[in-house]
Order: C-alpha cells, then sequence, then structure tokens
C-alpha cells in the first residue's frame, strides 16, 4: 500500500501533467493539420503514423516533464531527498546535484542534439529519384531509439552511480 503523501504526489503528478500537455497537444495536432493542408510536400510524404508521431510527442513530453518536476517541488517543499545549495561548493559537486535533481532534463539536453544529428545526416545523403522525407524521418526513428535507449541507460545508471554515492550531496 502507498502512503498518503505518495497518493497525493501521483495526483498532483498527474494533473500537472495534464493541465501542461492540453496547449501542447492543441498547438501540435493544429501545426501537423495545418501542415497537411497547406504544405502537399508534407501531406505527400508523411505517412499518418509520423503524423500522429509528430502530433502526439511534444504533449506526451509536456505530461512528464511536468509530472516530474511537479513530483520534484513537492519532494523539495517537505525536504525529502534534496541537499541544500550553499555557496562555496565546488562545481562538480553542484554539477552533480543539479544532474541528480533534474535527470529528465538532462536526458532531454542530451538525446534533442542527438536525433538533430541523426535527422540532417539522414537528409544531407544523396538520395534516388523516388526518396521521400518519410524515409528520412523513419531512419532518424529507428536510429533515434537506438539513441534514446543506449542515452537512457546511461543517464539513469549514471543516477543510480550518484544515488549510490550519496547524492543529493551536502555542498
Amino acid at each position: 500500500m502507498e502512503s498518503d503523501s505518495a497518493q497525493q504526489a501521483k495526483r498532483s503528478a498527474a494533473s500537472a501533467g495534464l493541465a501542461s500537455a492540453l496547449p501542447w497537444g492543441v498547438a501540435s495536432a493544429a501545426a501537423v493539420a495545418a501542415a497537411h493542408k497547406f504544405s502537399p510536400a508534407f501531406a505527400k510524404s508523411t505517412s499518418a503514423s509520423a503524423k500522429v508521431a509528430l502530433a502526439i510527442s511534444p504533449p506526451l513530453f509536456a505530461f512528464f516533464l511536468a509530472g516530474d518536476l511537479t513530483v520534484h517541488r513537492e519532494a523539495k517543499s517537505r525536504g525529502d531527498d534534496v541537499a541544500p545549495h550553499q555557496p562555496g561548493a565546488t562545481w562538480h559537486l553542484r554539477l552533480a546535484n543539479t544532474f541528480y535533481e533534474h535527470t529528465l532534463i538532462a536526458f532531454g539536453v542530451i538525446i534533442t542534439p542527438m536525433y538533430g544529428a541523426i535527422l540532417h545526416s539522414e537528409l544531407s545523403k544523396p538520395r534516388y529519384e523516388g526518396w521521400k522525407l518519410s524515409h528520412a524521418i523513419i531512419h532518424t526513428r529507428v536510429f533515434g531509439q537506438a539513441a534514446a535507449v543506449g542515452s537512457l541507460v546511461a543517464v539513469f545508471g549514471f543516477k543510480d552511480v550518484l544515488r549510490r554515492s550519496g547524492a543529493p550531496f551536502k555542498v
């Protein structure tokens, strides 16, 4: 059985996530619909599943980020598992604490340039006559999934190493 504070944290995270995801969902769905209507190249070269993925990715990210930040904020307000920051701390301990406290943001900072580099690589390769933008998006998704899995293992593995080393550190 979960404690009342854990259940309250779940409810708070879910409501904050939904509140954050709603505007992103409306905006991304509208952008995909507009691109489909006003860009014949987008409509022709992007499959239905790619359009759905483009529409749901921003609200999903917003949902999980807002939920994670809400849980972190509530834990910090109760004084759970968060060390106070004091001036004069060494930079590497402060950096480790920031990484430990904002792991999802750290993952985003790591994976976003990877996806950009993969897409740039796919778009800059010479292609045959019948090649479509959707082929580059599919290749980016496949290679990006491998990059994302590897990055997740590395980021959360490093967070576990920090936790076992006593993070968050009192600095």
